[in-house]
């Protein structure tokens, strides 16, 4: 494996606030699923954000490939970059009157050509996205009509056809059942092996990240804390999970 994005002596937050963390080193490998977890608040979906380039970090700095995600003149362009992480969150707002096919193609207008024309190459991966969520199905159906669980499989499948590097989930299983939350993760864990992605995913649940995750990020007390699944109990980085 080698490493895909680092982040080095990172500081994420706001602006107008203190960072949500102590700075820290990470880095992320190709073919592994990293699980991000915290309680309400403590800024996971702000560090994401700051993974995939739309929130500048308040100190340090990420690279994707040795190329800084937030330095636009030295780094990459939001073309670029676009070719090389996308972050799902489950808060967008469902387009309107857009068909699921419709919606999934989006994941390819990075790599579209004059008039946003797609070729080939591009509808076998809307297809084989769709069929990978098997949503192909709701081809034809408005976006907007689906439930949260079925919106949440069009999602993930109009991420996955942008055929990217570094894949970022914010709580992906935060409307679905548990026999599609563990789908969901066995998809992750399938696309980290055979895509060589790197991904960072956040969820709430303890059992999906010791399950499917190679290691588990904790932000915990102003602190960023990462270990390998295995062994995530017994260093203490769960115990923010406990109920006692």
């Amino acid at each position: 494996m080698s490493v895909i994005l680092e982040a080095k002596a990172l500081q994420f937050g706001y602006a107008a606030g203190k960072p949500f963390a102590s700075s820290f080193d990470f880095a992320l490998e190709s073919g592994e699923v990293v699980a991000l977890m915290g309680e309400n608040g403590c800024g996971k979906s702000t560090l994401l954000k700051t993974f995939a380039g739309m929130l500048k970090p308040l100190g340090g700095h990420v690279t994707i490939a040795d190329r800084d995600v937030h330095d636009r003149e030295k780094g990459y362009t939001l073309l670029e970059l676009s070719k090389q992480v996308t972050l799902m969150r489950m808060n967008m707002e469902a387009p309107d009157r857009m068909t699921v096919q419709e919606f999934v193609s989006l994941g390819r207008t990075p790599y579209a050509g004059v008039l946003d024309g797609r070729s080939a190459e591009d509808e076998a991966i809307i297809e084989q996205s769709m069929n990978l969520l098997d949503v192909q199905k709701y081809a034809t159906r408005p976006v907007c009509e689906l439930s949260d669980g079925e919106r949440t499989r069009v999602y993930l499948a109009e991420a996955i056809a942008q055929s990217v590097n570094v894949f970022l989930l914010d709580e992906p299983n935060a409307f679905l059942d548990i026999p599609r939350s563990h789908a969901l993760f066995r998809t992750l864990r399938s696309l980290a092996a055979s895509r060589g992605m790197g991904i960072v995913v956040s969820t709430h649940s303890v059992e999906y990240a010791l399950r499917y995750a190679d290691r588990i990020m904790v932000i915990d007390g102003g602190e960023l804390k990462v270990s390998a699944a295995g062994e995530a109990e017994a260093s203490g980085i769960l115990d923010w999970a406990r109920a006692d």
